[in-house]
């Protein structure tokens, strides 16, 4: 861990107590209702929650929006997904394929066997520098992305040509696929994301998630991953239970990997609610139909 990230953590460690001592930071940032009970602790200041209204899973306290924000555009770091490449090895990159943990390969295989319409209008919601956004767009798609990092949003235009927006109020529908990989996890509101999602989508485009998997046959699988997924930059923790209230009246899958484009396309054929195997593997996928 550098010296940065010891100091973000100690002053979000800092921060939690305080606020656990004042009892603040306990309300749902999703809808905002006080009750929920406890699923599992961390650090003896922080906790993981399930909200009693939403049915979402999230870390108290909770951390104020400006705060999370300011985070994203100076402090987070997460190796290859926030480190920006010089240009001999982005090069490199375009040329011979990106490295296996953001060869993206396996999503546009997802994307392709969730579509009935076969449409190519596909938003990148927090596509950082751009690695994901360039790679949906060589393989057809018309790409637009928003990126709340402003410097990786730059990167992403000017070395990838990505066209990002830095702000949503710029963005007009019209989309077939939104898409985002390991993004809901971080947000202050999920439900502001998914909103904008059906927002943008055209009737019967689908919505396309991946995050780390909160789900509890993951947790009986592989407690200690599952315990380590949740915390400082995940705030949230998604699972079936979330999904399943949160698009009830949608055709959806909720699955874990490996997933198969077989099983997406199974789904889409069916236009059911469909809840697979969620303990396989530590990414849950969730996809639902804008109809």
């Amino acid at each position: 861990m550098s010296m940065e990230s010891f100091a973000s953590k100690l002053a979000y460690l800092l921060t939690s107590a305080r606020r656990s001592v004042t009892g603040r930071g306990s309300a749902c940032p999703n809808c905002g209702a006080p009750a929920a009970s406890v699923v599992d602790r961390k650090y003896l200041v922080t906790r993981l929650a399930r909200c009693s209204g939403c049915r979402l899973l999230y870390r108290a306290p909770t951390t104020a929006r400006e705060d999370s924000e300011a985070f994203y555009q100076s402090d987070y770091a997460e190796g290859f997904t926030t480190d920006t490449p010089g240009d001999e090895t982005l090069r490199c990159y375009m040329e011979a394929g990106f490295p296996a943990e953001k060869d993206y390969g396996r999503y546009i295989e997802v994307v392709d066997a969730a579509q009935s319409t076969r449409g190519r209008r596909l938003f990148d919601y927090g596509c950082s520098w751009g690695y994901g956004s360039y790679q949906f767009r060589r393989h057809g798609f018309d790409v637009e992305a928003f990126e709340i990092s402003r410097p990786r949003a730059a990167y992403a235009r000017e070395k990838l040509g990505v066209a990002v927006h830095e702000s949503l109020a710029s963005v007009r529908a019209g989309f077939d696929v939104f898409f985002c990989s390991h993004v809901l996890e971080h947000l202050p509101a999920v439900q502001e994301a998914i909103d904008f999602a059906f927002k943008i989508l055209v009737p019967d485009g689908v919505f396309v998630a991946v995050t780390p998997n909160g789900a509890s046959a993951f947790r009986q699988r592989e407690p200690a991953a599952w315990h380590r997924a949740w915390g400082f930059v995940h705030p949230n923790f998604l699972d079936p239970d979330f999904y399943a209230l949160t698009f009830r009246e949608r055709p959806y899958l909720i699955t874990s990997d490996p997933y198969t484009p077989e099983e997406i396309a199974a789904w889409r054929a069916s236009g059911q609610q469909v809840i697979g195997d969620t303990g396989r593997g530590s990414e849950l996928l969730v996809l639902a139909q804008n109809a």
